[in-house]
């Protein structure tokens, strides 16, 4: 029973990282949006859409916070190599 709750954990851990981490993007690609648009109607779309997206990133990474997650020093030096 406890390998299984572990994989649960784990699973989730990995879940929520995947979510961060795609709100990160979400948040780069509101901000390159926000830098192009050059219309007044635009703009005000653009700024509603990167606050909603810094919103949700903030919110993932409180909920991280809350459950323990953190990245290991060498899980994130594995992940800049690899870009």
């Amino acid at each position: 029973m406890s390998k299984i709750k572990n994989i649960n954990k784990n699973k989730e851990k990995q879940k929520l990282i995947k979510e961060i981490k795609r709100a990160q993007l979400d948040v780069e690609t509101a901000e390159h949006f926000f830098q192009l648009v050059t219309d007044p109607e635009l703009v005000d779309v653009a700024i509603y859409e990167l606050e909603a997206k810094k919103s949700r990133y903030r919110y993932l990474i409180k909920i991280a916070k809350e459950r323990g997650i953190k990245k290991t020093l060498q899980e994130s030096l594995v992940e800049s190599i690899a870009k």
